[in-house]
């Protein structure tokens, strides 16, 4: 027989009747409602009011998700936006005017600015050209930085390119002017005088300034234009433009030109020498009998 004993019997705790649930809630820490998250939707439908604050990597979109109050409307947008992903081409109208809107370009050809780039040279720029370019750029949906980018990329090259140009001409008159100084030896300077006045006598006749004709590239750079100017002075002294003119002003004037003996021939040679004018004259009215 199992006896109870009544002192290890005390030693045993009772279950405690005590309700404690109160005690263990007021252990829990309290949240207050400033604690807790804003929903994202109110009872009616909408958005809270700034409720893509609660995602950081909205923030830089918050102007534009602020217009949005309700789901659906952000839902059309995106739709619109899927709609719209891919160039739409000049073809669809409709298409192309909601692109400009969504991407923000211009509304109209006349709202795009196409600086003119720095050191662009007149050749360069034409402002009816790069309206021209505007309008096509419109048309296309080209971003104004992108048209401006492009325009001064244009400029730079065809800075490069003049200059390049100005390189090989200036190569190729030099090239020339050796080729005529070997084929024509010491009487180089006196031809090419005889070539300046014959053009210059022509123009007068014809009307025609030959001083570009004199400095154009393209002529300078090609020595058989000065051979034959040369030679079709040569025929003019031979025979003049007015009747009657005595043979001898046709000598006198080739001595001025090639005779180092002749008192006019040094001043005729040299462009410094204070009587070259009179002796270019006197040199224009002998062989070509032009009237002083």
């Amino acid at each position: 027989m199992i006896q109870n004993n009544d002192d290890d019997m005390q030693d045993i705790p009772l279950p405690d009747d005590t309700d404690n649930t109160e005690q263990a809630e007021e252990s829990l820490p309290q949240e207050t409602a400033a604690d807790l998250p804003e929903a994202l939707m109110t009872p009616d439908g909408n958005f809270s009011s700034e409720w893509y604050r609660r995602f950081d990597e909205l923030a830089p979109y918050a102007d534009t998700l602020s217009k949005f109050r309700r789901p659906e409307a952000l839902a059309k947008s995106y739709a619109n936006l899927e709609r719209l992903k891919g160039y739409p081409g000049i073809d669809d109208a409709p298409r192309m005017a909601a692109f400009r809107a969504a991407v923000g370009l211009p509304d109209s050809a006349e709202q795009f600015s196409i600086p003119r780039p720095d050191d662009t040279p007149d050749e360069l720029w034409n402002p009816t050209l790069v309206n021209s370019l505007a309008q096509v750029a419109y048309e296309y949906g080209v971003p104004p930085k992108a048209m401006e980018a492009l325009t001064a990329r244009y400029a730079q090259e065809g800075r490069h390119f003049i200059k390049e140009m100005q390189l090989q001409q200036q190569e190729s008159m030099q090239q020339a002017d050796a080729q005529l100084q070997e084929l024509w030896g010491p009487r180089y300077e006196s031809n090419m005088h005889t070539v300046a006045a014959f053009l210059h006598t022509m123009g007068e006749r014809a009307g025609v300034d030959t001083e570009a004709l004199l400095h154009n590239p393209a002529l300078r750079a090609e020595p058989a234009f000065a051979q034959l100017m040369l030679e079709a002075a040569s025929l003019l002294q031979e025979a003049p433009m007015r009747s009657g003119m005595p043979s001898d002003g046709r000598r006198e004037a080739h001595r001025i030109a090639h005779d180092p003996a002749h008192p006019l021939h040094e001043a005729y040679m040299r462009t410094s020498h204070p009587q070259h004018r009179y002796a270019n004259e006197q040199y224009d009215r002998l062989a070509f009998g032009r009237q002083l």
